[in-house]
């Protein structure tokens, strides 16, 4: 059982949310330096992301929900083997591949991912995730909103999740 609400904005300064983030009481997970390819699909996205802390073959689909966006998955396999990766890349056409340096936060069970591209572009993401069903859709998106809206993250920074269009 997997499901997320999720907000992605564009920022000026991640240094300025990870402030925020203290005054929070996050918890800071560390630097994840991470490539994720994409793979050709019928529907959603298929990504395998690679990381010095995260890894990962996931089939997901995000639908917009007002301000925010519902994740449907499909597949979520944590720590993949070689073989698995393997038959992922021969059974699907790659499509992209991005690159990120990315600064993971935890607030209560909300996952925050300050990213930066290597064009020098900066993004926010906020994950209120529920793993094991302790939550409605409603109120897990109305978490991520709360957070938002603590973190001073404006609507007019909003911007589609997702690097790979």
């Amino acid at each position: 059982m997997y499901k997320d609400y999720t907000i992605k904005a564009k920022v000026s300064s991640g240094k300025a949310l990870e402030d925020k983030l203290r005054q929070l009481n996050s918890r800071f997970l560390g630097v994840d330096l991470q490539t994720d390819t994409y793979f050709e699909v019928e529907n959603g996205k298929l990504k395998l992301r690679e990381g010095t802390i995260e890894n990962l073959i996931t089939h997901y689909e995000r639908t917009h929900d007002g301000d925010a966006e519902k994740t449907t998955v499909f597949r979520y396999d944590v720590n993949p083997t070689k073989t698995e990766i393997e038959k992922l890349k021969s059974a699907h056409r790659q499509i992209g591949i991005i690159k990120k340096e990315r600064k993971i936060y935890l607030v209560d069970h909300i996952k925050i991912h300050i990213d930066k591209l290597p064009n020098g572009d900066e993004f926010i993401e906020l994950e209120a995730i529920d793993r094991e069903n302790q939550f409605s859709d409603e109120e897990l998106k109305q978490q991520c909103l709360d957070l938002q809206h603590k973190l001073g993250i404006s609507e007019s920074e909003l911007v589609q999740t997702g690097y790979l269009k």
